[in-house]
């Protein structure tokens, strides 16, 4: 009896006793993020280039519109990219009809406050889609009827099996760039996919006159490397059996975030009808 009475006191002392505690959350220098993409489509180039924010921060993202951008690749040609007007930290090439060559490695510089960062990467080839298909999703529970969207898309293609090969995907309904989720990073490798692509079910749904339209960048292992590290941290609930939160890998030097993305394109769209 004299346990379970010390035992409730306990309790009850426990309960009345709020201690607020303040997080020591350390701070970081601000660092330079420099987003790129070079494919060999005319008009898909550009650079992005910001600053990361400290955690107590707003959502605002402080860009870097006064950066020198260049871009070269292993022939020794040299695109130079400027700032647009407004541009909200993007750059584009000078060269209007400036596109990357299959086979071709391309180098960028970056250079913001008397400091260069520097990135290269490798265009690889990517396969074509064959045709775009679309059908009524069968399960009525897998149907968003809030949207009046239950159209599912289907692709076919043939992926060459002889390299070790990896892609990144993009679904757009209209125009706009979709997700099934908001944590979604849409990279693969060709295990994944297998040499013939039979009408495998894309993420998104469509409704009646929605264009759908996939679009398809071929990556190097270094960038399979950086959208797979993206979508563990993304999907990262911080549970005991998870690694610590880290920045993902890269081709920057000098400690800058995010990638210089070098790709072959291509793309597909089909208009949903009754």
């Amino acid at each position: 009896m004299k346990n379970i009475f010390f035992i409730i006191l306990s309790l009850a002392l426990l309960s009345s006793c709020e201690v607020p505690i303040t997080l020591d959350v350390k701070q970081t220098p601000s660092k330079v993020v420099i987003e790129g993409l070079v494919t060999d489509k005319p008009g898909k180039q550009y650079v992005k280039v910001s600053r990361s924010n400290s955690f107590y921060d707003d959502g605002t993202i402080p860009t870097v519109t006064n950066a020198q951008v260049m871009v070269k690749d292993d022939l020794g040609n040299e695109f130079p990219f400027d700032a647009a007007p407004d541009s909200a930290g993007y750059y584009f090439p000078q060269q209007n009809d400036f596109a990357g060559e299959i086979g071709r490695i391309y180098y960028l510089t970056v250079t913001v406050d008397n400091t260069t960062y520097s990135a290269e990467d490798k265009l690889l080839s990517v396969f074509a889609i064959d045709s775009l298909k679309y059908r009524v999703n069968s399960d009525e529970k897998e149907k968003p009827k809030t949207e009046n969207k239950f159209y599912e898309l289907q692709m076919f293609a043939k992926e060459p099996q002889a390299t070790k090969d990896y892609y990144f995907f993009k679904f757009y309904r209209n125009d706009s760039l979709k997700f099934d989720n908001n944590s979604d990073v849409y990279a693969y490798d060709d295990e994944a996919l297998s040499e013939n692509i039979d009408g495998i079910v894309l993420p998104l749904y469509y409704g009646i006159g929605d264009t759908a339209r996939v679009e398809i960048y071929s990556l190097s292992r270094t960038g399979f490397t950086f959208y797979s590290d993206l979508m563990n941290l993304i999907n990262n609930d911080g549970g005991i059996f998870n690694a610590p939160p880290a920045n993902c890998r890269n081709n920057l030097s000098n400690g800058a975030l995010g990638f210089f993305q070098v790709s072959a394109m291509n793309e597909k769209q089909v208009v949903i009808k009754e």
